[in-house]
């Protein structure tokens, strides 16, 4: 896997830690048994997975494989192979192992008004609870045909990057809360393409922004990762990317999973550019429009100079 040889392979060669983050989103709960919220739901007012009641967590920390056969080791493939079954049946050929995070960070964002930093015990300590709230079923948002046969790489790098509505923005960190300098850190966030090239409306108060153009150490370098499985729940679902379908599981190689890497640039205000974007960007996410004016928020676009794709 090309994360398991920047972390364990690359790294460790350079005689650096295994440095990682996982990135998770509120928008990707589909089953309406867990219950889906109004606040990600496209259509909804202000609803969309970059509001910022539909929540946010970063989990910074050490990759750190398991022993073989030990008693963590069981205990995790048994909760993995519980709630990812299709895993029992990958080929012992590959010599797949289990991994954990040691994390030391812990980046939130689940209302208005910045995030949460919360210290690593706090997290540890707390209780996994099942609170009930308001079920509102996904917007239709428009979407284009269905995917096109695996064999078509670019063509389906295009509709997926055409279709999927949020993705996750990995930056260079440039901070030291909840996460090291230097060290990848994973954002969800909304975005849309024209003729294939992302656009994002962003403010500089956002985390990744401060990395990316803030900082004095700021890196425009970012990678945009998209997920076929972000289409659960919608008439484009496909069970390659439904657990409990057979092999379907959203690391299932089928259910494809797209990698955008560049710059990203501001794109000049009131340019004619930045006119078609934002009629793309407003158009997909309508609650951009009701973003407040004293947040400063502007277009940017990725400048893509990488792709790389797993449809099969």
């Amino acid at each position: 896997d090309a994360s398991m040889i920047d972390i364990f392979g690359a790294s460790m060669k350079a005689g650096k830690p295994p440095r990682a983050s996982l990135a998770l989103s509120e928008a990707e709960i589909t089953d309406p048994g867990i219950i889906t919220r109004q606040y990600c739901s496209i259509g909804t007012y202000i609803g969309d997975p970059e509001n910022p009641p539909c929540a946010r967590l970063v989990l910074s920390g050490t990759m750190v494989k398991l022993e073989a056969n030990s008693t963590e080791d069981k205990t995790a493939r048994a909760a993995l192979f519980k709630r990812h079954p299709s895993f029992a049946e990958y080929p012992a050929g590959h010599d797949f192992f289990t991994a954990k995070m040691e994390i030391d960070g812990v980046w939130l964002i689940d209302f208005y008004g910045g995030a949460a930093i919360i210290p690593p015990e706090e997290y540890f300590a707390s209780d996994v609870q099942s609170t009930a709230r308001q079920t509102v079923s996904k917007a239709n948002v428009a979407m284009t045909s269905s995917p096109p046969p695996y064999q078509q790489k670019a063509a389906t790098a295009r509709w997926m990057a055409n279709t999927l509505v949020w993705g996750v923005l990995s930056t260079i960190s440039t901070r030291s809360e909840a996460t090291n300098v230097g060290d990848a850190f994973g954002n969800p966030g909304s975005f849309a393409d024209v003729s294939g090239v992302p656009y994002l409306y962003v403010s500089d108060d956002d985390a990744s922004m401060i990395d990316i153009f803030v900082a004095k150490k700021a890196n425009p370098r970012v990678s945009i990762a998209l997920s076929e499985a972000s289409l659960l729940g919608t008439k484009l679902s496909r069970p390659t990317c439904t657990v409990g379908s057979g092999l379907g599981d959203p690391e299932n190689p089928p259910c494809a999973r797209l990698v955008l890497s560049g710059e990203l640039v501001r794109v000049a205000a009131n340019s004619t550019e930045e006119q078609t974007a934002n009629a793309a960007l407003f158009e997909k996410h309508p609650s951009f429009t009701k973003y407040p004016k004293d947040h400063a928020f502007f277009t940017a676009k990725l400048e893509i100079d990488g792709v790389w794709l797993i449809d099969f």
